[in-house]
């Protein structure tokens, strides 16, 4: 897994396995999750805006139902 994952996965609150980051995470509840799909969107609309300034950012948010 790509260490920037695991970062935001972090951020949202969720757990990693106590041997390996790889193995799985867990939420407490679906609030960590819609925290940590929230943090993907941002992601990639932060790319997204970065390759093509036509405010796609704003339509991916708009897909994941996030604001900046």
């Amino acid at each position: 897994m790509k260490e920037d994952i695991a970062k935001m996965a972090r951020e949202a609150g969720l757990s990693s396995s106590p041997e390996d980051d790889n193995a799985y995470w867990t939420a407490d509840g679906i609030e960590e999750l819609e925290r940590f799909a929230a943090i993907v969107a941002n992601r990639c609309a932060e790319i997204a805006y970065e390759a093509e300034p036509f405010h796609s950012a704003d339509l991916i948010r708009k897909a994941f139902g996030v604001e900046k």
